[in-house]
């Protein structure tokens, strides 16, 4: 077993080793604050994080200047080089007539072009060595933030990693958004390929590489110091911006097991599989949020009071619950299967919802949306992107999982008032306003099933690991042929040149999450006991029943969950009952509300935007939630009608329920991210991850919302409002004071 202070001391470039993280200072220094953390109060609290952030600032400004003056020295290099390269060029051209035209004549020196290109190679050697520096570093970085975590016991890591990503002063950005390597990987590509032309084809004018969307491949197979630059490089950009913000959402960060997989599932992915993925989740919202404008005039059709919208309403998510666990354990034999029997299901649900009017069958309705419900499969969509989609376009495959799932919300309202009007019958079945989203739906289902039938891929599961003892097996075959990976690349035919020696480009290939194992298949710790392997999820199993589940439970995941579960309900009571209020107090007709509603829906992407781009990165997470949370309470005592004292006005209406969706979508984003970040890494993976839980808070609450909203309907239309939105207000208190309880653990 190798230590990771040993390994960054045994891998460091003669010369550089001052430069590098104090990796053993930090330890030392991590060791003395636990010792005091047990007895510290709120301020010496405050005070260690100070101090032991503006530490890793000093460390991380030393790494950052030290690569910005290496990046100027290779800068000049390059730059004479060019010089040099212009005056071959010059030599070999002349200019016919005064045109413009240049034409090419052999080279006068074959060797002088070699060297050239030699000296080219020699920079990427080098700039490799660079970002092996800054990958090493990043890698120490993660480790001393995750050591403090678990050591010191206060939550720094997220937080610090988090406040100095975006902000416009951040040397730890340049870490990772180095533009002067990417210039640098630009010329260095850009002369390789061309003096290559040159020296392939002496009789041909050299071609410019911007006439192409990407290089040459021939150009790539030949120049592998091209491929391992950009391989290193990709893995040190991190996209921290709106798409990161949003994908958090899907809360299915990778096992510790899995995460070297991962970086090698590229080949397994299928474009279309994964847009039919989307389209599910498109398809799925549309099919929930459809018939809200409608559901209370369709029960008074069927005889049934208006205020039943919310058993109609209900009865999906109801179903949900249910089917989650069934699909999330299909989903480990199949995707493809699971998918195209919860289409089927969807396609007779929506019939069975649109030929209610027809049988004049209360039942057949509530029936129908449940079987919609037991359709679900959201928890397949979001583990499918999770495992099969290439590590690189995770985040934004998860963002637009997302971004889906929201513009599904906001066209189904929509879509529900663009129906108003029809009115006509198949085989004596009418086709209305009330049963042509059953009818819509039924349809849209049914080409869907088709799509995932012709054009769905079953993606490769070798990937997939049982148990930890053959984690170990397959990882250990997969490090083999990384390693033989590596050494292929480091052979050039032009002997000439320098070789990229095999152990260069195998330290190369360590991914700055995930350092497990070095070249000679030593497992390298992060921690200074011998016996113990640290990493993002240690060798945590995951939970495997609900005895397990509960001790994980810690109070931040409690408060964090109690917060989900009332801004579900909350959103829930304010869509749900929107069709039957606006008719009641404003006369509002099925397009007025399903226009209010899209709009409505509309908001969640440039919310999302605002507090993934903003707010997120000034503010602490947890500051952004109680604030959230006033707002919320805030727009719920707004949107209450204070008759006969005051007059009820569809200003005040949509102006409170603005309020409370946009703190609702605040509140969700910041709280799924704050989530992720205080659960137990037995929660991350398995049945029971925190994905899974945050998804059946939310569904439960939207049940038991619509359930609320059927009893009080009973009271009449004209008391519904006031009586749901007392309890939905005393829940919103009940979570503000919870929050504040747990606040200093949300960190």
């Amino acid at each position: 077993m190798v230590h990771f202070g040993q390994y960054i001391l045994a891998n460091q470039v003669p010369g550089w080793e001052e430069y590098y993280i104090g990796y053993k200072t930090l330890k030392k220094r991590i060791k003395q604050y636990a010792s005091r953390a047990a007895s510290a109060s709120d301020d010496e609290r405050d005070e260690i994080i100070r101090t032991f952030s503006r530490l890793l600032d000093s460390q991380i400004e030393k790494i950052v200047l030290f690569m910005i003056e290496k990046q100027g020295l290779l800068a000049g290099r390059l730059q004479k080089l060019r010089e040099r390269r212009h005056i071959i060029q010059e030599g070999e051209s002349y200019t016919d007539n005064d045109t413009e035209q240049a034409v090419s004549e052999p080279p006068e020196e074959f060797d002088t072009v070699q060297r050239l290109m030699s000296e080219y190679r020699q920079v990427g050697v080098e700039l490799l060595q660079l970002l092996h520096f800054v990958e090493l570093n990043a890698v120490g970085l993660n480790k001393i933030l995750k050591n403090f975590d678990k050591r010191v016991g206060f939550r720094l890591g997220a937080h610090y990693i988090s406040s100095r990503s975006n902000h416009p002063y951040s040397q730890l950005q340049q870490m990772f958004r180095h533009l002067g390597i990417k210039a640098m990987v630009a010329t260095i590509s850009r002369n390789l390929a061309e003096l290559q032309t040159m020296s392939l084809n002496t009789y041909s004018s050299t071609i410019s590489l911007y006439h192409e969307a990407e290089l040459p491949r021939a150009v790539v197979e030949q120049e592998p110091i091209i491929q391992a630059i950009e391989t290193a490089t990709d893995r040190l950009t991190q996209q921290l911006s709106f798409a990161a913000y949003v994908a958090n959402e899907l809360l299915l960060p990778p096992p510790k097991d899995e995460i070297h997989e991962l970086l090698m599932k590229h080949e397994d992915s299928h474009f279309i599989s994964i847009q039919l993925n989307l389209m599910n989740a498109f398809l799925y919202m549309v099919n929930y949020y459809i018939v809200v404008p409608t559901s209370n005039e369709y029960a008074k059709m069927l005889d049934a009071p208006g205020s039943l919208c919310g058993v109609i309403i209900g009865s999906m998510p109801l179903a949900a619950l249910v089917s989650a666990f069934v699909y999330s354990w299909w989903s480990n034999f199949s995707y493809k299967s699971p998918i195209l029997y919860s289409s089927l299901i969807l396609m007779a649900g929506n019939l069975m919802y649109a030929l209610a009017l027809y049988f004049n069958s209360i039942w057949l309705l509530v029936l129908g949306r449940f079987l919609c419900g037991l359709g679900n499969v959201r928890a397949i969509s979001r583990r499918y992107i999770a495992d099969h989609v290439p590590v690189k376009e995770l985040t934004r495959a998860s963002a637009a999982f997302v971004s889906a799932s929201a513009l599904g919300m906001a066209t189904g309202p929509a879509l529900a008032g663009l129906l108003n009007n029809i009115k006509f019958k198949i085989f004596g079945a009418p086709v209305n306003s009330v049963t042509a989203p059953g009818w819509v739906m039924g349809a849209a289902w049914g080409l869907y099933f088709l799509l995932v039938l012709l054009f769905f891929k079953e993606p490769n599961r070798d990937h997939v690991i049982p148990d930890s003892k053959h984690s170990s097996r397959h990882s250990s075959r997969h490090s083999s042929r990384h390693s033989s990976k590596s050494m292929n690349l480091g052979t050039t035919t032009d002997d000439s040149a320098p070789t990229l020696s095999s152990p260069l480009l195998y330290e190369t290939s360590l991914h700055p999450l995930h350092l497990e194992q070095n070249k000679d298949g030593d497992i390298i710790s992060d921690d200074g006991d011998d016996s113990v392997v640290s990493s993002e999820y240690s060798d945590a199993k995951p939970v495997q029943n609900l005895t397990e589940l509960m001790k994980e439970l810690t109070l931040p995941v409690r408060v964090l969950l109690t917060i989900y579960f009332m801004m579900k309900f909350t959103s829930e009571i304010l869509i749900s009952e929107s069709g039957i209020l606006t008719s009641f107090y404003f006369n509002w007709s099925t397009f007025q509300v399903g226009i209010f509603l899209a709009l409505l829906g509309l908001t969640v992407v440039p919310i999302s935007a605002l507090v993934g781009n903003y707010i997120s990165n000034i503010y602490e997470d947890r500051l952004v939630i109680l604030v959230s949370q006033v707002c919320l309470a805030v727009g719920v005592a707004a949107i209450a009608c204070f008759c006969p004292w005051l007059p009820y006005t569809k200003y005040q209406y949509v102006g409170a329920a603005i309020l409370i969706f946009v703190s609702s979508s605040v509140l969700e984003g910041v709280n799924l991210s704050l989530l992720s970040k205080v659960m137990s890494p037995r929660l991350s993976h398995g049945v029971f991850n925190c994905g899974f839980l945050s998804t059946e808070t939310g569904t439960l609450a939207r049940t038991l919302a619509d359930v609320l909203i059927t009893i009080t309907g009973w009271a009449g239309e004209q008391n519904l409002l006031n009586f749901s939105i007392i309890p939905t207000f005393l829940l919103v208190i009940v979570a503000a004071v919870y929050t504040w309880i747990g606040y200093f653990s949300l960190y």
